[in-house]
């Protein structure tokens, strides 16, 4: 992750946009190169993020939304960090055999059908741990938009379980 805006300013607390986390992944697969082509109406040519999110749309880490854009601007959540990383990790031909529980946090029923996977995947890797309720528990918050802060983290533990062994 570089800093924000062209400075080295972090912004831990920033929320990470979904051309951001694309690009991100496409910088840890080595900045592939990929023709523009015009999958995605809302991706257009010569974008800091045109190649990232047509590289993992073609590579099945990305599919869009339901309307046929990919959502360069709208707010990653953190189920969608889940997938991207699950799908990232099955390109890479990783172990992601590992699937936790998610009984213990208090909000497991607001997790929508699609995501339960990648998040049980995403929790037996340690890359979610949840967010205290402040008395004890802990949720997934799985439609909550992830903060650069969140995102670094779950890099960092996919970084430590997958690549830095």
């Amino acid at each position: 992750m570089n800093g924000i805006s062209g400075t080295k300013l972090f912004d831990p607390d920033a929320q990470v946009n979904r051309a951001m986390f694309a690009t991100v992944l496409h910088r840890m697969a080595d900045t592939p190169k990929i023709a523009y082509n015009t999958k995605f109406p809302d991706v257009k040519d010569g974008q800091y993020y045109t190649s990232a999110i047509l590289w993992a749309a073609d590579k099945k880490i990305v599919s869009g939304m339901s309307d046929g854009t990919y959502g360069v601007t709208q707010n990653i959540t953190r189920a969608q960090i889940a997938k991207m990383l699950y799908e990232y990790a099955k390109l890479q031909k990783y172990d992601i055999s590992g699937a936790a529980s998610l009984d213990s946090f208090t909000d497991k029923d607001k997790v929508r059908a699609w995501a339960v996977g990648y998040l049980k995947w995403a929790v037996d890797a340690g890359m979610i741990s949840g967010k205290p309720n402040g008395d004890g528990t802990f949720r997934l918050d799985p439609d909550g938009f992830a903060t650069r802060a969140e995102c670094a983290k779950m890099l960092t533990m996919f970084m430590q379980k997958y690549v830095d062994k």
